[in-house]
């Protein structure tokens, strides 16, 4: 009887939080089909190992981590970022020169080729948030990724501490 009663609550609560159309997750598919010029495309970009640093302290900065993979046959731009927890959200690459790390926000964005991937992830590429408030260990935030060809893309996007430089989640 315990057991039947655990596995009904369990229900119930998948029930009240169904996850977001098109996530299963932390993998969200975008497939889109558009016509330019009489000519039919394909459109579709893969987000995985989607994650997002809490603030600590006073501090308002904090970083988005997110893997696209185009899986389509045509080329995208991640244009920018938004999330309604910050104040501004930029694109930011990193890189070493000399022995020294720098950071350069990537004002055109960054393209992905058709079946190529570009990762976003603690020492490399990210989503910087400043301004940014509430972004508390355990909670989910929308960050919405703004696409050239696909359009918008919303991600509930879990905070937390836990990850990896050059993560792959």
């Amino acid at each position: 009887m315990k057991r039947f009663i655990a596995v009904l609550s369990l229900a119930a609560l998948a029930a009240c939080h169904p996850a977001p159309k098109g996530e299963t997750g932390s993998k969200t598919t975008v497939s889109q089909e558009t016509r330019a010029d009489g000519m039919v495309t394909h459109d579709a970009m893969e987000l995985t190992a989607y994650a997002m640093r809490p603030t600590l302290g006073n501090n308002t900065t904090t970083a988005a981590y997110v893997t696209i993979r185009n899986s389509g046959d045509v080329a995208d731009r991640l244009v920018s970022a938004s999330c309604a927890c910050a104040a501004s959200a930029t694109l930011h690459t990193m890189t070493m020169k000399g022995g020294v790390m720098e950071m350069a926000e990537q004002t055109d964005g960054f393209i992905i080729a058709p079946g190529q991937s570009v990762v976003f992830a603690p020492g490399g590429n990210h989503i910087m948030l400043e301004g940014a408030k509430g972004v508390i260990e355990g909670s989910h935030e929308e960050l919405v990724l703004h696409f050239e060809k696909a359009g918008d893309v919303k991600l509930s996007v879990p905070v937390t501490n836990d990850i990896p430089a050059g993560h792959a989640m």
